[in-house]
């Protein structure tokens, strides 16, 4: 009996302990100063590619929302990388260029469906600015955020940065509640993490490379995955903390769900890269970084079933433990913050769990799959209010 209890002693410790003191310590890490070199008059030229496939809906918002962005229009050039689409996107892409002719705007339009990472990488072979920006047709910019992201390539270490996420419609509903705190949360560890060395985790919505840094971008694992490159090739990757971008959250809990399952696949993919690197001793990340990931994005999952196991284990054996840990929860959970914190820390590993498995039953998600749900909110109105159109 005593074993039983020192097991679940040890799991929970192992479990709650080990995202808390990370979290903590990249929290303090977030607040530090940087160890940089910045040129406030850095302006590379800057080519900006825009993925789509099949996005007539959504494009010419994005379009629009792009041509207000303030950097230098000789600096600058736009490229929608069309991936045979079999819808009016090309269409709607070619009547925005024709209205807009004072825009620089090219399209590279790919004849054969070849996958977000696929058409990008061919798109890339014809570019010659200093810097490459990706963009997601569903993410929109403030103007000013060119100006302010950039600066931070001018330090001849860092190799790429990548933007905050801003929900569009935080107050929506219980889902996005939850994912608001969850993003100012897990966007602050990688704050942390960028100011100690790099955080490898980038979206779509805002990641920009150097150009010398960007051989391609990684098929694997798309955003996250380029960024493991870069660092990989002795470059930083930072998340930038006063640029954001702004996107829509799904408000159901089954379209959020979906989303975050497809994302922790292509993390957890990524940090058994990181894994086997580090066993070969060729991995450019701090341990002090890589560990704790592997350990949240691989163990912590299985750690949570072997601490429910032993939780119900131990209540069998100890029923009085079992009314202690119920009243000692009730009052912990009374607290919002807390409630909040333990339920997205559960549902998180739910869903690593989820993505682990199929990982090992070798299912794997396409990277076209976006969220019907969250992309028909998007409309005009939403983003005038936003002053992003």
């Amino acid at each position: 009996m005593s074993y039983l209890l020192a097991a679940w002693l040890l799991v929970g410790a192992v479990f709650f302990g080990v995202p808390a003191v990370y979290f903590a310590y990249m929290k303090k890490r977030s607040s530090s100063s940087w160890n940089l070199n910045l040129d406030s008059g850095y302006l590379p030229s800057a080519a900006v590619l825009i993925p789509v496939h099949n996005e007539e809906q959504l494009i010419g918002l994005k379009l629009e929302n792009t041509a207000r962005v303030a950097y230098p229009k000789d600096r600058l050039q736009i490229v929608v990388a069309n991936d045979s689409s079999t819808d009016g996107t090309l269409s709607e892409v070619n009547r925005y260029i024709a209205s807009h002719p004072e825009q620089k705007i090219s399209v590279f339009d790919s004849k054969v469906h070849l996958g977000k990472t696929g058409c990008l990488n061919i798109a890339l072979k014809s570019l010659e600015s200093e810097v490459v920006v990706i963009s997601d047709v569903d993410c929109f910019w403030p103007s000013d955020i060119l100006t302010k992201a950039l600066t931070y390539l001018s330090d001849p270490e860092v190799g790429a940065i990548t933007a905050r996420e801003l929900l569009l419609n935080p107050l929506d509903s219980w889902v996005t509640l939850g994912e608001q705190f969850y993003d100012s949360n897990i966007q602050a560890v990688r704050i942390g993490e960028s100011k100690l060395y790099s955080t490898i985790f980038f979206q779509g919505g805002f990641a920009a490379y150097k150009r010398s840094a960007l051989a391609e971008f990684n098929h694997a694992t798309d955003d996250s995955g380029t960024a493991l490159d870069v660092v990989q090739a002795k470059k930083r990757a930072l998340l930038i903390p006063e640029v954001g971008f702004f996107t829509l959250s799904p408000t159901t809990w089954r379209s959020k769900v979906s989303v975050k399952i497809r994302r922790a696949s292509h993390l957890q993919h990524l940090w058994a890269r990181c894994l086997n690197l580090m066993a070969h001793r060729k991995l450019a990340m701090p341990k002090r970084i890589a560990i704790p990931e592997i350990i949240l994005h691989i163990f912590n999952p299985v750690l949570l079933v072997a601490f429910l196991a032993l939780s119900v284990a131990a209540m069998v054996e100890l029923p009085f433990l079992a009314l202690g840990l119920v009243l000692v929860a009730a009052g912990v959970l009374a607290v919002k913050r807390i409630r909040v914190m333990v339920v997205e820390l559960l549902q998180s590993n739910f869903i690593l769990l989820t993505a682990l498995s199929l990982f090992f039953t070798k299912r794997n998600f396409t990277v076209w799959q976006p969220t019907v749900e969250s992309r028909s909110a998007l409309n005009s109105q939403v983003l005038r209010e936003k002053n992003l159109i």
